[in-house]
């Protein structure tokens, strides 16, 4: 039986500062070079994404931005990209104004992820924007309208504001033809709420199911830590929590494993890999 491992990145493979530490690269390494198949499904960027793993030899596909690409290493190409057609991005940017809030707009241009702002007036995006900047040397546009851009292959929205803040948009995206739209805790500030929308052809699910059909798995092992994680949980055979994840997530989850600042992960694909050598 061909088993597939997945795992989400802040909160679960990641460490507090967002890094991935040595000794979770190292244990990472040594399975993967020992065959066992594991991969990523994580809501950051290419940007950010690229140089956290560079310690770590990935060489199964794996999923961004909410399962809006799918990209394979090996190759170094994006196996799939979801757009969001320029009239869907116009009805988003309109709403997402009427609520008197900013957002960054991602597209995909020939291949290179372009991110776009036309204010950072709110505390909390221009924090993330600097955050990025200095420590990914992540590229963020300022334009006078967003709107300018919406033919240019738009994939992403992100907004990080305060829960009350947000509420009222997440309620109306949910009409949107040709969005979704998901809302949940940043890992790092318990002061904030994510809300981000891209296709509604796009899922961590929908990713975990073209990369299974891909490489012809016949069993999923998921591990998280957030509501973002419920989509991918929904669709693996079997699934951990970190000892970290919240409550919603270890009650759906069918064990609980050490936290993220233990390696949790690594740890369990290590002792995975001892027990298949001793046939256990």
């Amino acid at each position: 039986m061909r088993k597939l491992y997945v795992s989400d990145l802040d909160g679960t493979l990641l460490n507090q500062r967002g890094d991935i530490s040595v000794k979770t690269a190292e244990m990472l390494n040594t399975c993967i070079e020992e065959g066992v198949s594991f991969t990523i499904n994580t809501a950051r960027t290419p940007a950010t994404v690229f140089p956290i793993m560079k310690s770590v030899h990935l060489n199964l596909p794996f999923a961004m931005m909410n399962g809006v690409l799918i990209y394979n290493p090996v190759q170094q190409e994006y196996m799939k990209v979801h757009h969001i057609s320029q009239e869907t991005a116009m009805v988003v940017l309109g709403i997402i104004k009427l609520h008197k809030l900013q957002c960054f707009m991602y597209t995909l241009e020939q291949g290179k992820l372009c991110t776009y702002y036309d204010s950072v007036e709110s505390r909390s995006l221009n924090k993330f924007r600097n955050e990025r900047i200095m420590k990914y040397d992540k590229v963020f546009t300022e334009v006078d309208d967003l709107s300018i851009c919406a033919n240019r292959g738009v994939i992403y929205f992100c907004l990080r504001e305060r829960r009350e803040l947000l509420e009222g948009l997440y309620r109306d995206l949910q009409a949107v033809r040709g969005a979704h739209a998901v809302f949940y805790e940043d890992v790092y500030n318990e002061e904030w709420m994510y809300l981000e929308i891209y296709s509604d052809k796009a899922s961590k699910s929908m990713a975990m199911n073209t990369i299974k059909e891909w490489g012809q798995f016949d069993y999923i092992t998921g591990f998280g830590d957030s509501a973002n994680d419920k989509e991918m949980f929904q669709v693996c055979d079997e699934t951990y929590a970190v000892s970290n994840a919240t409550p919603e997530i270890q009650d759906m989850a069918n064990g609980i494993i050490p936290s993220n600042e233990d390696d949790g992960v690594p740890r369990f694909l290590y002792k995975a890999l001892r027990d298949s050598k001793t046939g256990i």
